[in-house]
């Protein structure tokens, strides 16, 4: 289980399965050295100058990564072949904590560009009038009725039905989103009864978290949510 805590350098972050830790650290006392990976951001989004960003990300990296190649390689540029496939597999197990932190590792666009096909994942905007609508799940074996309250605050109302059975890898095994569904329930278990219906709102930070805690993930959550008249939440909050 990932955990927290403030200090001096800001918010640690310390990844379980040796997966390493992260240091959300302010500009302005940055501390790193060349055995950590320095990445800047402005708000949730990497940037490539440090004059444009407002935070940097220090990341301790496990011993089979080179600090220097994992930069690199955010940053599309070429990687020694035996550093790619450890890359790659690192970056699948690490990313999911990142975007639960509202943090993306696609480059933000600086400079004007042609159009061309999208490769990344799509972005969306909270509005206040989306805090308005009340969007509901039928998905899987769960329903719910949800709503956007803020940026970071989304409400699970009362008499949510929750799916029951958790699906497994194919080896058997419990799988992160499993385990991530699992720690949810269980810091939200007093408002979850035996019948895996709730018994209070349950307020969670992301369309992510949502997901998790109703039906286990597995799926485009932004897509599982509509309002009443069958709009997803996708169409009501995507950047165009």
């Amino acid at each position: 289980m990932m955990t927290a805590s403030f200090g001096e350098k800001g918010l640690t972050l310390v990844f379980p399965d040796e997966l390493g830790q992260l240091e959300v650290q302010d500009l302005a006392a940055l501390v790193a050295d060349n055995s950590q990976a320095v990445c800047y951001f402005k708000g949730p989004n990497l940037v490539m100058q440090k004059a444009k960003a407002d935070r940097a990300l220090v990341f301790s990296l496990p011993v089979d990564i080179e600090p220097i190649y994992f930069k690199k390689y955010l940053t599309d540029q070429k990687v020694p072949s035996h550093q790619t496939k450890v890359l790659t597999a690192y970056l699948d197990k690490l990313t999911p904590y990142l975007d639960l932190l509202g943090y993306q590792f696609k480059p933000m666009q600086e400079t004007p560009a042609a159009p061309a096909k999208s490769s990344g994942k799509a972005q969306y905007r909270f509005t206040k009038a989306i805090a308005e609508i009340p969007f509901y799940v039928d998905y899987d074996g769960a329903k719910a009725e949800v709503q956007w309250l803020k940026r970071n605050d989304m409400v699970i109302k009362k008499g949510a039905v929750l799916k029951q059975d958790m699906p497994l890898n194919q080896d058997g095994s419990v799988g992160f989103s499993q385990k991530f569904a699992l720690t949810l329930r269980q810091e939200h278990a007093d408002a979850i009864g035996s019948d895996f219906v709730t018994t209070a709102d349950i307020h969670l930070k992301s369309v992510n978290e949502v997901g998790h805690l109703l039906y286990f993930a597995g799926t485009n959550s932004w897509l599982i949510l509509k309002d009443q008249a069958g709009q997803t939440l996708s169409s009501h909050a995507i950047v165009k």
